[in-house]
């Protein structure tokens, strides 16, 4: 939950640095109706093949494998919403990022795959009581999928999913050097009222992927904190971003809409300050603003939305 809350909303001060987990899971004995899968929260037999699985906080992983899910989390504005109602799931309607047992319940679930940050071990035990009950890491989720294939029998799609994604990076990459070079810098920030949010290169792959460079203005930035995600600091410290490219959000993954607009409004008070006009992104108009829904989210679909985003505003092209 911590890790979630830091990561996505708006009043994060911190970023927990998450525990590298290393799951696998193996067939109890051949010819079994089970198997055991290792997780966060050690060891548990699941039936082979589920049908009915409740899914929180992995949905996108869940979505990719084309799982049979019966409830997940979800609520207006989730960058999910609309996929999870196609395939007629039932959500939690609710930005409260703690698993409701009794609703878990009711969707009779054969087996339930949670978020590992979004319980303990209390709530790993009663959510067991309902049905066998798995938990990942969100943060590397291409670890996590080939887990999670695993325990539903969805291996060899789990890998079809991580090649056509590799393959999606590759083609944007090709895409965004080819207009611009290989020698543009970026930034990505959450600029509020009261202060700045700089991410880094170990929390987003905007980085690395697109043939973009951090911008000179990352590397001090780092000298000034021990976190590795990012660094919460003033506005005043936004004339030092002399990056090329700027992608921008406002409010966080899990927040209402209310609140999500709330922040946008703000934005508008925030670029007529001078210390924002100033920077060279904002001259050359190449500061986008893009949706927390998606960019502060991790997962297969996640991403891919994110590679449309810096494709399309780099190049001008969808």
């Amino acid at each position: 939950m911590a890790v979630i809350i830091s990561a996505c909303g708006k009043q994060a001060n911190t970023n927990v640095k998450q525990v590298e987990e290393t799951p696998a899971s193996t067939a109890s004995n051949e010819g079994a109706q089970t198997q055991l899968i290792k997780h966060a929260f050690g060891e548990t037999e699941i039936p082979l093949h589920p049908k009915r699985v409740a899914v929180f906080g992995l949905e996108d992983i869940m979505l990719s494998l084309e799982a049979p899910m019966v409830y997940a989390y979800g609520f207006k504005g989730y960058y999910l919403e609309e996929q999870l109602k196609q395939q007629n799931v039932k959500l939690s309607n609710d930005t409260n990022y703690e698993p409701s047992n009794e609703e878990i319940l009711a969707s009779q679930p054969d087996l339930i795959i949670v978020q590992q940050y979004a319980i303990d071990q209390s709530k790993y035990e009663a959510l067991s009581k309902i049905a066998p009950t798995i938990a990942f890491a969100p943060s590397d989720w291409r670890s996590s999928i080939v887990e999670i294939g695993k325990a539903l029998g969805k291996e060899d799609k789990a890998q079809e999913v991580i090649k056509a994604h590799d393959e999606k990076i590759e083609q944007a990459k090709k895409a965004v050097t080819a207009a611009v070079g290989a020698d543009k810098t970026v930034v990505y920030m959450r600029p509020s009222e009261k202060e700045l949010q700089v991410f880094f290169p170990s929390f987003s792959f905007v980085y690395t992927a697109f043939g973009l460079n951090p911008d000179i203005s990352i590397a001090e930035f780092q000298k000034e904190t021990s976190d590795d995600w990012g660094i919460n600091t003033s506005l005043e410290k936004l004339p030092s971003i002399k990056a090329d490219y700027i992608f921008a959000i406002y409010g966080g993954s899990i927040d209402t809409e209310e609140t999500v607009q709330k922040e946008l409004d703000a934005s508008t008070a925030i670029e007529q300050l001078q210390v924002w006009k100033v920077m060279p992104a904002v001259k050359e108009n190449h500061v986008f603003k893009v949706s927390p829904r998606h960019w502060m989210s991790s997962g297969p679909i996640a991403e891919s939305r994110q590679i449309e985003d810096v494709v399309a505003a780099v190049t001008g092209k969808k």
